[in-house]
């Protein structure tokens, strides 16, 4: 009898717990309150790595660039070009506002100074790759209007895909983002990007590690549909919340690594 009831008390357990856990599964959010999900979920503090940059052109053919960057939050970020002889000493620097555009500039030591980024031009390729300046910037969550499109998997990674439609007067170079956001951890997976003619321009997707309690960005690929070319970030030599200064992500920093 001990056993009979032990059992019952057993499977009761798994059936209430998996009773919530299909709760939480089935939780109905809007497409706002999934966006702010995704922009307040917890990101380190600060990281450092190491990237390959590999451009790739329509024969398959790459170009292979080692680039170390620094973040600080979503907030700051700092870039220097390693290798090869053609970009080494090149670097970016990217400091964001909650209420008003981001600033970013570029140092190009064939020039010998520091180029500040001007708004009519962030839609210009970065460095060759098929990022714009405005892919590197921090997408301001009240600047959308959101959709919830379906629930879809990525891989085994259920997600939610949600239509993000640029606001009157946000300068963007898009006229809709579709992304898939992983519903476990509220990050997106796969970002689509539409022209201002609503063609399917660009697709973006990620690949995740678990770092600490964060998960940050393994691979990054953006593949620019109407140039046939892609541009794959890998990353390498991760690390996070090691208590970076505040004061590297300053202009006076890009012409010296740290």
């Amino acid at each position: 009898m001990k056993k009979i009831i032990i059992l019952f008390l057993i499977i009761s357990g798994i059936l209430l717990a998996l009773g919530t856990n299909r709760g939480t599964a089935q939780e109905k959010l809007t497409a706002d309150q999934i966006m702010h999900r995704v922009d307040s979920r917890p990101i380190p503090k600060d990281l450092t790595a190491e990237m390959a940059m590999n451009l790739i052109d329509r024969k398959g053919q790459v170009r292979q660039r080692t680039v170390k960057t620094l973040r600080m939050g979503d907030d700051k970020q700092i870039m220097w070009f390693l290798l090869p002889a053609d970009v080494k000493g090149s670097s970016f620097l990217r400091i964001s506002y909650e209420d008003r555009e981001d600033d970013m500039w570029l140092y190009l030591p064939a020039f010998g100074k520091v180029r500040r980024i001007a708004s009519h031009t962030k839609k210009g390729n970065f460095m060759g790759t098929d990022f714009t300046f405005e892919d590197l910037g921090d997408r301001k969550l009240g600047d959308y209007a959101y959709r919830l499109v379906k629930e879809e998997k990525v891989g085994e990674k259920s997600c939610w895909v949600v239509e993000s439609t640029p606001n009157k007067g946000v300068s963007t170079d898009y006229s809709r983002i579709v992304s898939w956001i992983w519903k476990d951890e509220y990050i997106p997976l796969r970002e689509e990007f539409y022209d201002g003619s609503a063609a399917l321009r660009k697709v973006m997707t990620m690949e995740l590690t678990q770092l600490k309690k964060y998960w940050v960005p393994k691979r990054v690929l953006m593949e620019d549909l109407k140039a046939a070319h892609k541009t794959a970030m890998i990353f390498d030599k991760i690390d996070v919340d090691t208590g970076l200064s505040e004061k590297i992500f300053d202009t006076s920093s890009l012409t010296r690594i740290y």
